[in-house]
């Protein structure tokens, strides 16, 4: 157990190390990938919604990051106005406003979400990332992007914003995840 997580925390840090340096330019495979992951989400932070919308919404930081997290409806002006996805905080409204002033919109520590970004060590990985309160980030997904890890990171993002609604107060994410891998490997 001691070795096993040793390993981990290892990995952990060469992404981040990795993750910290980089592209000059995101390649081609890496934009289709956090676009691909976008749609899957579907709303992003600024979009029309329901007035009565709850869910997820995505945004994109830097412009290779994309940040997964809980939003709502936000009116915008009048009482006929149109509604916007926000960041599910009391100053929602305001973080619609940053993001369409291009200005980097950073989730607040009180909302759990996602991170996902990029890699260059000797190939191109993609990394996902779970936030929460001061913790650091944690690692919970990694792949080579040649790979082709579109199914993987997909499941992998649905199974952690589920993680994050119930919130089991017995085990991590990471061992929920690898619950939910083992699971899927013996169906």
């Amino acid at each position: 157990m001691f070795h096993l997580k040793l390993l981990e925390l290892e990995s952990e840090l060469i992404a981040k190390e990795q993750s910290q340096k980089g592209f000059a330019v995101l390649p081609a495979e890496c934009k289709c990938l956090l676009q691909f992951t976008e749609k899957q989400v579907e709303v992003t932070l600024g979009q029309k919604v329901p007035k009565d919308w709850k869910g997820w919404l995505s945004y994109t930081r830097k412009g290779d990051q994309l940040i997964i997290c809980r939003g709502r409806a936000f009116s915008n002006g009048s009482f006929f106005s149109k509604c916007l996805a926000g960041l599910d905080v009391p100053y929602g409204l305001d973080t619609i406003t940053e993001h369409e002033r291009g200005f980097d919109v950073t989730p607040p520590q009180d909302l759990d979400h996602l991170l996902l970004n990029f890699g260059s060590g000797e190939k191109p990985q993609v990394y996902l990332w779970y936030g929460e309160n001061l913790a650091p980030y944690r690692l919970i997904f990694l792949s080579d992007v040649a790979d082709y890890p579109y199914e993987a990171l997909s499941h992998a993002v649905v199974e952690a914003c589920i993680w994050i609604m119930k919130r089991p107060k017995d085990m991590t994410l990471a061992d929920f995840l690898r619950e939910c891998q083992t699971k899927q490997t013996d169906d």
